[in-house]
């Protein structure tokens, strides 16, 4: 019987071979660390017998084809037999020929007869190529045509099983079950065939497998450069598989023409399609559209497409940067993908749940966060248009991982590659959230490095009252990543070009302030300007967009540095202090005379925005008392309005520590609020 702890020490020992053996792999030079030569060095001066590696692969062949092992647990043998012939894929040169001869054939066999699982065939084919060499050493012209023949009849052998295959779907007018797991094994099998060789130094214009010779192959990589090119037959084949609907070849009824393709089947068919483009810069030309069609939200409903389609998107960006860059829109799209049929209907309990507990379309946005982050790092595509947006709307992402991958991703290596990406971008963020499209920033944030290119926002849903705690989740993870300096910049931006804005004759944000309230509702433009504002206050209210050491004693900061303090760290406290002072003098000589004017204006309308703009001067008033009193020494009135709610807060904070502090039998005892 399959033993639970057996099956958990075979696969942990395979775990640590495959670590071990994975720093025999060489860089592409040909050159080796000290570490790898004397890795290498003691498995050939080792007494282990290398013969262990094939045996294992037959016992886990014999417990994956054995009736006494239960079905769940044969995926946990299929895991240990990838790693197996990862291994031996690195390590079969060590092998004894006779072995290395009875593995190649094993393998070959299970190839053949499409009995291997999905997830074995690309290990098995490594390990293929590495046993040919073990096998053909004294050769290497030998050992490269004898790969080439057993690729060339393996892909010939994928071609005419797959053509069989719709033979008798078509017969049928449906697809079995056998059938899609057929299919599915043969496409990805014609993928990695195509992809023996690959090296991303070929030119990939040519089309002549005899051609490929030219690239000279290393003790790495022994087959690099060999290329068996697909059939014009196969490829065709292959694009039948990608519509959602499967043409059936010479069908016997016209009403069973189409029938529906399985999700399975068209993920593999577009990732074995991408592989054949990878070699073959022609066929990327033709077919780039049809794989970027697919990232589309409009033409397609299935997660796993789309993912797949979006992995070989990115391969391609690396492979021709030039001709991928136009589909960048799409790629950027999938940072939200599915949100839309999520917003279609209103009910929130739409928000289906997939049987494992994820919800859909998270993995799609999962690999676009990972996949676009590791493009931008590499310079591979640049920011533009309103792609900064939409990686900051999946910070607030209903899917935690996605949420926390994506602010990962912002304030980790995006932020350091570019320091000034948050600051930047903070201000057209208010805008592009609340969808406040008539804004001249708009525009601009739209139209940034676009070159007639620019990304959209369509798709991402971050507007409207309900949905302000989304853009406050966004909001705070970009202020508590901003510096003083640009916590500063940042400030004096929202005060100048919003709510200086809103005191312009014309303008969205002017009308948000003039109009009555029921003229905002009706209107989206005047109700989008008036988020726009009240989320500026809030913004401004928040405690952590404070500069430095704002209201502290400088005696104490003095006092501080001088006894316990460095040297960078007093130019540090003295740096704060400044910011601290100039962040204080901005306040009182250009954000109070605008917010005394803006009150005006919000008094007459009677605008609800009066209670957010108050809580702001509250703010101020609260921080600065001195400061504040002498600026507003002229007007009286405001001053009493902000002493009567300076002193209504204080006694609602009473309040509240009053009501948490209970008497009880002459014990005070304290509840936690």
């Amino acid at each position: 019987m399959f033993e639970t702890n057996i099956a958990s020490t075979r696969a942990g020992a395979w775990c640590l071979l495959d670590a071990l053996t994975s720093t025999l792999v060489k860089s592409s030079d040909g050159k080796s660390s000290l570490a790898n030569v004397s890795l290498s060095q003691a498995v050939r001066s080792s007494q282990v017998d290398s013969s262990f590696l094939t045996l294992s692969l037959q016992k886990l062949r014999s417990l994956t084809n054995s009736d006494d092992v239960p079905a769940d647990k044969k995926p946990s043998l299929t895991s240990t037999s990838r790693l197996c012939l990862m291994v031996i894929a690195r390590m079969g040169n060590f092998v004894p020929r006779y072995d290395a001869e009875t593995c190649y054939n094993e393998i070959l066999k299970d190839l053949e007869s499409f009995t291997m699982p999905v997830e074995l065939i690309s290990s098995a084919v490594g390990a293929l190529v590495t046993l040919t060499k073990r096998l053909l050493e004294d050769s290497e012209t030998e050992m490269y045509d004898e790969c080439e023949a057993w690729a060339t009849r393996l892909l010939s052998h994928c071609e005419q099983t797959i053509e069989s295959c719709f033979s008798s779907v078509a017969k049928r007018g449906l697809i079995t079950r056998d059938d899609e797991k057929l299919l599915s094994r043969a496409l990805y099998f014609v993928g990695e065939l195509s992809m023996i060789g690959f090296s991303s130094q070929e030119d990939s214009s040519r089309l002549s497998k005899k051609k490929s010779r030219d690239i000279t192959p290393t003790d790495n990589d022994p087959v690099r450069g060999l290329f068996v090119q697909p059939s014009k037959r196969l490829i065709h084949l292959v694009k039948l598989m990608l519509p959602c609907s499967m043409p059936l070849p010479n069908p016997n009824n016209a009403e069973n023409a189409l029938t529906p393709t399985p999700s399975s089947i068209r993920a593999h068919a577009f990732v074995a399609l991408g592989k054949f483009c990878l070699r073959n810069e022609a066929l990327a030309k033709e077919n780039l559209n049809i794989i970027a069609r697919e990232l589309d939200q409009e033409s397609n409903t299935d997660p796993a497409v789309m993912s797949n389609c979006l992995m070989v998107m990115g391969d391609m960006c690396v492979r021709y940067t030039n001709l991928v860059d136009k589909y960048l829109v799409f790629m950027a799209g999938c940072l939200q993908a599915g949100e839309k049929k999520l917003v279609d209907v209103n009910s929130k309990s739409h928000l289906s749940i997939t049987f494992d507990g994820t919800i859909p379309y998270s993995m799609v946005k999962k690999n676009a966060i990972l996949l676009l982050s590791s493009l931008l790092l590499q310079d591979y595509v640049k920011w533009r248009g309103l792609f900064v947006h939409r990686f900051l709307a999946a910070v607030a992402d209903e899917d935690d991982e996605v949420s926390c991958l994506a602010q990962t991703a912002l304030r980790g290596p995006l932020l350091e590659k570019q320091p000034n990406l948050l600051s930047n971008s903070f201000v057209g963020a208010v805008f592009v959230f609340n969808n406040c499209k008539a804004h001249p920033l708009y525009i601009a944030e739209a139209s940034a490095g676009g070159n007639g290119m620019g990304i959209d926002f369509e798709g991402a849903f971050l507007d409207g009252a309900d949905r302000y705690h989304k853009r406050r989740e966004i909001y705070e993870m970009m202020i508590t990543n901003l510096s003083d300096e640009q916590k500063l910049e940042v400030t004096a931006r929202l005060v100048k070009e919003v709510l200086g804005g809103a005191l312009e004759t014309s303008g969205d944000l002017a009308a948000a302030c003039k109009l009555p309230p029921s003229s905002r509702l009706v209107n989206k433009r005047i109700e989008s300007a008036t988020n726009v504002l009240t989320d500026t206050l809030d913004i401004l209210t928040s405690p952590e967009i404070k500069v430095g050491r704002v209201g502290a004693d400088d005696d104490q900061d003095d006092d501080v540095a001088s006894t316990n303090g460095s040297k960078p760290d007093q130019r540090n406290l003295h740096k704060q202090r400044l910011l601290s002072k100039i962040s204080r003098k901005h306040l009182m000589e250009i954000v109070i005379p605008i917010l005394c004017n803006l009150k005006t204006v919000l008094e007459a309308s009677k605008s609800p925005l009066l209670k957010n703009l108050m809580q702001y001067l509250g703010y101020i008033f609260r921080t600065f008392k001195a400061e504040v009193n002498e600026h507003l020494a002229n007007n009286p009135t405001l001053l009493q309005e902000l002493e009567y709610d300076c002193k209504r807060n204080r006694k609602k904070k009473d309040s509240k520590s009053i009501l948490g502090v209970s008497i009880d039998g002459g014990k005070r005892r304290v509840s936690m609020q």
